[in-house]
């Protein structure tokens, strides 16, 4: 195959390729499907071509089948330019009609004069179609000539020029070749007019202009240094392998990075980055990290201030019964934005596309042959205006269109870019994920207090109803016939149920009650010491080894909450040890910790305990509430501390208390150490 096959079979699959992307991602379009047929009509004229050449198709007739693809290409490619530029209907219809039935014609004169007088009709196609192709260009280059200088303008001017290279390079293949010297570049200049128009208009909803050129000179400059290296290389080694290998792989080595840096600085000399979609990119991180509802508000409100002066950012939701979307951000009064139906224009443009929405594409989307897609498109367009929105990015939750974010005010043309959309879009789908991630959460917490306080209610009813029916029955039984000493029996019973009623009570009471510790020096050895004294004037037949080391920090707490937690694990140790048990209490500094360490030697505690050993009214003591562990567990929590546990069944148990160390005050200063 001779370069010039080679060239028309590359411009032939490419054509194939683009048309089929450009049709599969939006198929209902009509510039889309006007492009994927501009694209089959040039893959027919290419792909014919190469076939005929290369002897795969043969047969008389068979440049009947690629010369269909050279007419078809022009009347589309007009047609093509009317879509864009927007003609009246009546104008388009007429144009449109002389376009294709001059293609038509020139096909079917083809199948009498192509083989009588191939000279002639080549230069009869080269006036049809060139006529059609030139109409197209006039028409897209007045349309260019009526927009305002602005992204917009400046891509449509680089799909011109490409424009008039491919309609030159074409048409030079009707050109006779023994009466031109003209080469065969027509599929290049195709390909390349097909590249941008797929890139920039068709494929990119966003105008990214200098994100495109700055691609396309890093992959071009690039490119031409790795061809340049290669070539180096096999003018001095020729074509032995082990330099080739190595070259090659210095190129792939240095592909990726080479062409980012050059797509940095590129895009750098012709605008760099943009302050919207930085900013916006910058709240999307915030929202990452938010861990409450407010503080996901909170970042976009910082968000909103932070854009450029006159941008505008607002976001509209509804919830699952809603019939309307409402505005959430900013807080405007009612009136000044009024609700969306959800059975609107915006929601059902947002939930056919699935992509963000630009003025700009309802403008185009309001001259479209549907009658329902202009009613579509010029009632979304009248609701962007009124509010003064550029651009909206939907927001979907379980495939379900919950609400959007709207952008406007500033720089209208900026809003095109497809870095600001995805950064928009990066703020809405963080924000939708945060906020969804943090109700998980919170209901999860919900039905655990909720667990909890039900279970709490029936530990405490069960303490309750056993002194209570003690009590009962007690005073069932002093009767006029009960004796004195039966009488007093029943009082003493009456009397310690009642102090076990009181003990629970004021243990629960204890364990609900906000913790609030204050916060000061606390000496923990010397609470331990007054902890064990007291044991042992409540008559606790347990004995305890206290030792502290030295030059222990104080702890920064409560003092009197303190002791109660040292009082709870204490009798705790006692109940578990029994008579003549033994408790080891050894306190240090940990760090920016103190570590206070409860050994006992009684009977330890089965791993299958340990779990539940902090809940309240678990225990299996008989006479036990359950609340003594719960509440040195709340207690050093309260004070930022921590406490482990280390069951060690036939051992004996031990738990470690940590409480913050209270700062030290540096010397030759009067401000805490930290």
């Amino acid at each position: 195959m001779d370069l010039s096959n080679q060239l028309h079979a590359m411009a032939g699959l490419g054509a194939v390729v683009l048309g089929i992307g450009v049709l599969s991602r939006a198929p209902t379009r009509l510039r889309n499907r006007l492009f994927s047929a501009l694209c089959a009509a040039l893959a027919v004229w290419n792909l014919g071509r190469v076939a005929q050449a290369s002897g795969v198709a043969e047969g008389s007739s068979w440049y009947l089948v690629y010369l269909l693809g050279g007419c078809a290409a022009a009347p589309v490619a007009l047609h093509f330019s009317v879509a864009v530029a927007g003609l009246r209907r009546g104008q388009a219809r007429a144009l449109l009609a002389v376009g294709y039935l001059a293609s038509a014609a020139l096909w079917l004169s083809a199948w009498r004069f192509v083989p009588l007088h191939p000279r002639g009709w080549s230069l009869t196609a080269l006036f049809v179609l060139g006529t059609l192709l030139v109409g197209a260009l006039a028409i897209l280059g007045r349309h260019v000539g009526t927009l305002p200088p602005g992204r917009e303008r400046a891509t449509l001017v680089q799909v011109l020029a490409a424009g008039v290279l491919a309609v030159a390079g074409g048409l030079s293949d009707f050109v006779p070749r023994e009466a031109s010297g003209f080469p065969r570049v027509g599929p290049v200049f195709v390909l390349l007019f097909l590249l941008i128009v797929s890139a920039v208009v068709v494929r990119h909803r966003f105008l990214d202009v200098d994100v495109y050129l700055a691609r396309a000179a890093a992959l071009i400059t690039a490119a031409s240094g790795m061809a340049l290296l290669l070539l180096m290389v096999t003018r001095s080694f020729g074509t032995r392998f082990l330099p080739l290998l190595l070259a090659s792989l210095a190129v792939l080595a240095a592909a990726g990075p080479l062409t980012r840096a050059l797509f940095e600085r590129t895009r750098g000399l012709l605008g760099g980055d943009d302050p919207v979609a930085d900013v916006l990119v910058s709240t999307s991180h915030k929202l990452e990290a938010a861990r409450e509802a407010g503080q996901v508000w909170e970042a976009i409100d910082e968000g909103g201030r932070a854009l450029p002066r006159g941008v505008r950012m607002s976001i509209l939701l509804r919830g699952p019964g809603d019939a309307t979307f409402r505005i959430v951000y900013p807080k405007l009064s009612p009136p000044s934005t009024p609700d969306v139906p959800a059975n609107g224009a915006v929601p059902a443009l947002l939930e056919r596309d699935r992509s963000p929405l630009t003025r700009r594409l309802l403008e185009i989307g309001s001259r479209e042959e549907s009658e329902e897609r202009r009613r579509l498109a010029r009632q979304g367009l009248e609701r962007m205006l009124s509010v003064e929105s550029e651009i909206l990015v939907p927001l979907f939750g379980e495939d379900r269109l919950i609400g959007w974010l709207s952008l406007g005010g500033g720089d209208p043309e900026g809003y095109v870019r497809a870095e600001v959309a995805a950064a928009l879009v990066a703020v809405g789908q963080q924000a939708v994920a945060s906020l969804a991630r943090i109700r998980v959460v919170e209901e999860a917490k919900r039905h655990e207090a909720l667990a909890a306080v039900g279970e709490m209610a029936a530990g405490l009813a069960h303490e309750v109803r056993n002194p209570v029916a003690a009590i009962r029955g007690a005073a069932q039984a002093i009767t006029p016939d009960a004796s004195p000493g039966q009488a007093r029996e029943m009082l003493e019973v009456i009397l310690e149920e009642t102090a076990r009623l009181d003990r629970v009570v004021g243990e629960f009471l204890d364990y609900a009650r906000p913790a609030s510790p204050r916060r000061e020096p606390v000496d923990l050895g010397e609470a331990a010491r007054r902890v064990a004294r007291d044991a042992g004037l409540a008559g606790l037949d347990l004995r305890i080894d206290l030792a502290v080391e030295p030059g222990t920090a104080p702890a920064a707490g409560d003092p009197d909450q303190i002791r109660r937690a040292f009082e709870n694990v204490v009798r705790n140790a006692a109940q578990a040890t029994g008579p003549g048990g033994t408790l080891r209490i050894r306190i240090a500094s940990a760090g920016d910790r103190v570590r206070v360490r409860f050994e006992d030697d009684g009977p330890g505690i089965p791993d299958e305990r340990l779990a539940s050993l902090f809940q309240p009214f678990r225990t299996t003591r008989a006479g036990g509430t359950g609340l003594g562990l719960a509440l040195v567990h709340r207690i050093v929590e309260a004070h930022g501390g921590g406490i482990e546990v280390d069951g060690r069944p036939g051992i004996g148990a031990v738990f470690t208390l940590l409480f913050p160390a209270f700062p030290r005050r540096p010397r030759g200063s009067g401000r805490m150490e930290p």
